[in-house]
């Protein structure tokens, strides 16, 4: 069979993928995931100041720190938009016809995560409970979070994506085989990231290369002999996603021909035991009495509270790492851990139930210790630490019990994340 097509039975497309010309400083061009730093103003300002007048993909996203009820985000929509086909028609960009794109990125403390940029299909993919779909939701989806992405997708003229999708292969054998194809390749692009974010490098591989062969053969494998039911899961970008997908249902119910580029949404698949994939907690944020969630959590989990001063508690933490069983609890006056019995949900799911249950009035997810105690410590909240989530269980649970709850996981820390770069014509 043709590879090409075994791919697209697979959920998989290769696009015309849109790069920048060599003419555009690439540092001030890609901007991190518009989900993060939501708590840290500093962070955007300081982007702000660096991208200046400089094209950039900032000016093609909306930051979730700027996206709140009073905003001006139907005029920031306009804007978005009005800047995408403004970049199209100023020739910012170079086509690379029918092309997936092999990333490396390296990071700042170390480490490289490999991934593949193309088009997943979106008549594969339902985030909705229950799903039986080739392409599954990782976690639960909020359908309030997706009015304003799909405010900024509807009319676009064109995509850049920070949605990362997993799929399972222990033997890391398709990003090895790519590694071995590009070796000798010239990168379509090679540079540094703002803010600390290390550095990036692409390598185009072409529909008619050897290595489309590989991947095509190295999938169609890895779906037969797949036990979950589903080949790949979200892992960074759900909603974005799932916008996606609202986007397409409603074109195709207005009569839009299955070769509407809207099928299609242009993500990275990286493998789930990718060595350069860290799969970290995301913490809460809470805005309430940190009496009445201690409780709360304490009745709910039916948990044992050991308390000990801030300090202890970051050391433990730093040091030993939660267990999996185990919740950290940093208030203003309060701290310790809360150890949950061995029978008990997932921490996620119970701090996410306790925080509701008290009417909590703000809530903030954060990535990593320092950050979510700096920004608790700012505001005067409750920090919530979460355990890791070993990765060898993600696929399981997903085909046992569908979705996990909203911001279970995140692969990397802040500043790890995906980068806006490649982009695609809508």
């Amino acid at each position: 069979m043709n590879p090409i097509t075994r791919l697209g039975e697979l959920g998989v497309h290769l696009p015309d993928v849109l790069i920048p010309r060599s003419s555009i400083d690439l540092e001030r061009w890609a901007v991190i995931a518009c989900d993060q730093f939501t708590s840290d103003p500093d962070y955007w300002a300081a982007v702000e100041t660096f991208v200046g007048d400089a094209p950039s993909t900032l000016r093609i996203v909306l930051p979730e720190i700027y996206l709140e009820e009073d905003s001006d985000a139907p005029t920031a929509y306009d804007d978005i938009k009005a800047t995408m086909q403004q970049y199209l028609d100023s020739d910012v960009f170079r086509k690379i016809e029918r092309s997936a794109v092999y990333v490396r990125r390296h990071l700042r403390g170390g480490g490289t995560r490999r991934g593949i940029v193309l088009a997943l299909d979106l008549e594969r993919y339902d985030y909705h409970r229950g799903s039986d779909s080739l392409v599954r939701a990782s976690e639960e989806t909020i359908p309030s979070r997706l009015p304003a992405r799909i405010a900024i997708r509807e009319g676009a003229a064109i995509e850049t994506p920070h949605v990362l999708v997993l799929y399972d292969d222990p033997d890391a054998r398709i990003t090895n085989d790519l590694d071995t194809a590009t070796a000798a390749a010239p990168p379509l692009y090679d540079t540094s990231l703002m803010m600390e974010g290390g550095r990036v490098e692409g390598f185009r591989i072409g529909a008619d290369d050897d290595a489309v062969n590989g991947l095509a053969e190295a999938f169609g494998e890895l779906s037969s002999r797949e036990k979950y039911g589903f080949l790949f899961a979200t892992g960074d970008g759900n909603h974005s996603l799932a916008a996606a997908k609202d986007v397409w249902e409603s074109h195709k119910r207005d009569g839009a021909s299955m070769d509407d580029p809207r099928r299609y949404c242009l993500v990275e698949l990286v493998n789930l035991h990718d060595s350069g994939l860290p799969m970290h907690p995301i913490h809460r944020i809470a805005g309430t009495k940190e009496g009445t969630l201690l409780d709360e959590l304490l009745h709910r989990a039916d948990a044992r509270f050991h308390g000990m001063s801030a300090s202890r508690l970051v050391d433990h933490m730093e040091r030993d790492r939660l267990s999996g069983n185990e919740i950290g609890f940093l208030g203003p006056v309060q701290s310790g851990i809360l150890s949950l019995p061995e029978e008990a949900a997932l921490p996620v799911g119970l701090v996410d139930e306790a925080i509701t249950a008290v009417d909590t009035p703000s809530v903030d997810y954060t990535h990593g210790l320092n950050d979510t105690i700096r920004a608790a410590e700012k505001s005067g909240s409750v920090a919530i630490f979460l355990p890791e989530i070993d990765r060898s269980t993600l696929f399981p649970t997903i085909a046992r019990k569908g979705a996990l709850p909203r911001k279970a996981f995140s692969l990397g820390e802040a500043r790890d994340k995906r980068y806006y770069l490649e982009c695609r014509k809508l």
